[in-house]
């Protein structure tokens, strides 16, 4: 019987759990009251607002986010506040309110992974590109409700 030589998953490495917040201070007051954290920004301030520059349904777009993480174990809890422009982010909380918006995962060749993943009908939501890697969110909450991201660092 022959083998199939299954391709290697763009998900296998697992990073962070992505909650979208409407305010970032009150969100980490109470989780540090309740022992989660310490949050903050690797090397960084406790909330960082960063712009971005991508797309968002294959259209150019711009906005901003707040971002602040806590290591859980070896996973870290991302949390995200939408602080300007349109966004996916912004969407959801619009849509949804607060929550469990994605899981992330990282890569070592976003371009290989979202090529190989939009060839299998998989849809990018939003993505963002930079020097020191960039981001992709696709369209994975048809089913689950649940976004997935891939990063490189």
């Amino acid at each position: 019987m022959e083998q199939k030589t299954q391709e290697k998953s763009a998900f296998g490495n697992f990073h962070h759990v992505g909650v979208i917040v409407k305010d970032m201070e009150k969100t980490i007051e109470y989780l540090t009251a309740l022992g989660l954290g310490p949050f903050g920004m690797p090397g960084g301030p406790p909330v960082v607002d960063i712009p971005f520059k991508g797309e968002l349904r294959g259209k150019p777009a711009e906005w901003k986010v707040k971002i602040s993480v806590a290591k859980l174990g070896g996973v870290e809890l991302e949390l995200l506040q939408p602080s300007g422009g349109e966004s996916a982010l912004q969407e959801f909380l619009d849509n949804s309110g607060e929550g469990l918006h994605h899981l992330g995962y990282t890569t070592d060749d976003l371009d290989r992974d979202v090529n190989n993943l939009v060839r299998q009908g998989v849809r990018v939501l939003t993505s963002a590109r930079s020097d020191k890697g960039g981001f992709a969110y696709f369209e994975t909450g048809v089913v689950g409700g649940i976004v997935t991201e891939l990063r490189q660092m």
